[in-house]
């Protein structure tokens, strides 16, 4: 019988071992010795795989809490062909051990994502009747580049299309990390495109790369509206869920517990029964889910990590009157840059939607409380580990497959949850949790530029200059504070841009000089493309809107209103709309007997400013009299 070595050990056996296997697989085979574990608290290590296995658990901490149990270990048996499976145990032997972590931290799905790629190189090399690393050319790393290309896509939405050139490079990159890893082993091979690298070979224009899909206005305003309401909801449904909670089924036949509880949970308002109950309790999470997202900006690896209470709030003076004003800001942990405890500005929904999110896992995490004294009791180590770093989780579910073991959701979780709010809803929107940062940075944009229509009362914390903001705790996602930013350039670029379009019509004091700068068709003498001079001229240039109009005055001074007149106004046909109101109310109000001659005057010159600003941007003011006039 098989003696499995012991697994708990001294820290001298596990050093020893990995120096000695550091030292053997450059040229020996048939390897043993531990490759990973865990430290315990008393010093000495668990040990959670060995070298000759073809599982290697890594330890829980490599990955964020929202990657599922089955991708936190690297499988070599799905690798067909025995001599090519050990030489990818040499390659993440070296991952593992290497000094390409960022600060020394492995990265979990790095490791994961690797071995995947590799599996397929692997497996395809047999159909070359290639068994040994050795053996690859130059021309069969041109075969293999072919091979890839002609690849299709399995699920999504380019089901059956060729790869795109992202994930193409991803593959060909593994071919040359394990060129790498492995050229001063007996596994070493030449380098497979010497006169090329895997970026150039598989196309990706890391210039021109698309950016991520924003939320729709309208896909939005549905999404909040409706996820506002349901959260109103929380304080009954939480007050139902913990009286189920404590209800106990009288009956001694399992299958009666269902109807027993829906009766419990009738008698107390609910009439719907238990298994709609289940629902509103899901629906409510899955709604604390978007307001966060929505209005934080935070990653879904971030929200997953979020936890009980954590979060604050401080008053601080704010602008000229020095007002006071109450900052919110939420704490997570981010590991997309190693900057570990994170915060970020928030406004007060968002710490109502974590509290909601606190209460609602309350029975969860008195299951994992006692699954935690049990893996205690059996001296499971990696389990206790496991359920104390998820202990105050506010993201937690349960595994069916599992015996309902207590695990944090994962990111395919939360998208397929908020993707089945959107159906629910029958907003036409392919829904992912990564679309919330780059829409959040967009609102932000249009809030500080004064164009946000939508959601302004939550966002209001961000009229504070982003220094200032950023200056308030040094914990906040700087990240986030550049993706703002670059949405800032991107917006103004986009307005500007539009100005200088030779079809778009224009009003206000600043018209003029924007119509000879088309003119003068500057692109072409001064700059080497508009895309360019339009960069340029909108990194000198202020922006913001004052609803009627855009103002380039960056002093901070003001005509009063009359953007028409000032010399830094500008109205373009995105303002129409606004001015045709304008326009209607004065015409409506002209007609009101009892104005006065005072009144009557200052209607009679709102009126000439509408008309001269509509006129300059091509409006048909008999059109616009006429369904005033038939509207009344």
């Amino acid at each position: 019988m098989k003696i499995r070595p012991p697994i708990t050990v001294m820290p001298q056996v596990v050093l020893a071992d990995k120096k000695r296997l550091r030292d053997e697989l450059r040229t020996k085979t048939n390897l043993t010795g531990i490759m990973t574990y865990l430290k315990l608290d008393n010093g000495q290590y668990h040990v959670l795989s060995r070298y000759e296995e073809d599982i290697w658990l890594l330890p829980d901490h490599w990955f964020t809490d929202a990657t599922k149990e089955s991708g936190r270990n690297l499988s070599f048996n799905r690798i067909t062909t025995p001599s090519l499976r050990s030489t990818a145990k040499v390659v993440m032997s070296r991952m593992i051990w290497g000094d390409n972590s960022l600060q020394g931290k492995r990265r979990g799905g790095t490791l994961t994502g690797s071995l995947n790629r590799l599996t397929s190189f692997f497996n395809w090399l047999p159909t070359l009747n290639i068994t040994n690393t050795a053996e690859i050319t130059p021309l069969v790393a041109k075969q293999y580049v072919e091979h890839v290309k002609s690849l299709k896509s399995k699920r999504g939405k380019r089901k059956g299309k060729t790869l795109v050139p992202g994930t193409v490079c991803q593959r060909l990159l593994a071919v040359e990390r394990c060129y790498t890893e492995l050229r001063d082993t007996q596994y070493g091979f030449a380098h497979p495109w010497p006169d090329s690298s895997a970026v150039a070979l598989s196309g990706v224009d890391f210039h021109g790369k698309p950016k991520t899909e924003i939320i729709s206005d309208e896909v939005l305003a549905s999404l909040f509206q409706y996820a506002e309401s349901i959260l109103a909801s929380a304080p009954e449904l939480i007050r139902l869920q913990l009286l189920l909670e404590g209800f106990k089924p009288k009956s001694k036949d399992e299958r009666r517990h269902g109807a027993e509880r829906s009766k419990f949970l009738q008698s107390h308002g609910f009439a719907s029964g238990v298994r709609a109950f289940n629902q509103s309790i899901m629906e409510l999470r899955d709604c604390c889910f978007l307001m966060i997202l929505l209005t934080t900006g935070m990653r879904v690896h971030e929200l997953c990590n979020l936890k009980r209470d954590n979060w604050y709030s401080e008053v601080r003076e704010v602008g000229s009157e020095r007002e006071l004003e109450r900052f919110y800001f939420i704490g997570s942990t981010s590991e997309k840059t190693d900057e570990g405890d994170t915060h970020w500005l928030c406004p007060q929904i968002t710490i109502d939607a974590l509290k909601v999110l606190g209460d609602l896992m309350l029975p969860m995490q008195k299951r994992l409380e006692q699954q935690l004294l049990d893996a205690q009791s059996k001296g499971d180590v990696k389990e206790v580990a496991r359920l104390e770093r998820f202990s105050g989780s506010v993201i937690l579910g349960r595994a069916t497959n599992k015996s309902n073991q207590v695990s944090v959701l994962g990111s395919l979780s939360v998208n397929d949850r908020l993707q089945k709010l959107v159906d629910k809803l029958g907003l036409d929107c392919s829904l992912a949790s990564h679309m919330f940062r780059r829409t959040f940075a967009v609102y932000v944009v249009h809030h500080k530029l004064g164009d946000l229509r939508y959601l302004r009362d939550h966002f209001k914390h961000w009229s504070l200059d982003m220094t200032i903001l950023y200056g308030m705790n040094d914990k906040q996602d700087l990240e986030l504070y550049d993706d703002i930013y670059a949405a800032f350039d991107d917006e103004r670029q986009g307005i500007i841009g539009h100005w200088l379009e030779s079809d778009t019509p224009l009003s206000g004091g600043l018209a003029n000089q924007i119509r000879n700068l088309r003119d003068k068709a500057t692109p072409t003498r001064t700059y080497k493309s508009r895309a360019v001079m339009i960069e340029h001229l909108s990194e000198q240039i202020y922006l913001r809107s004052t609803g009627l109009a855009w103002c380039t005055n960056d002093d901070g001074s003001c005509a009063g209103g009359r953007c028409e007149e000032c010399e830094h106004g500008v109205i373009d046909d995105k303002k129409q709309a606004f001015w045709e109101g304008v326009y209607a109310q004065q015409i409506e109000l002209k007609q009101i007997e009892g104005l006065g001659e005072s009144g009557q005057t200052t209607v009679d010159k709102a009126i000439v400013r509408c008309e001269k600003v509509l006129s300059d941007l091509g409006a048909d003011i008999e059109i616009i009299k006429q369904r005033v006039n038939t509207n009344d």
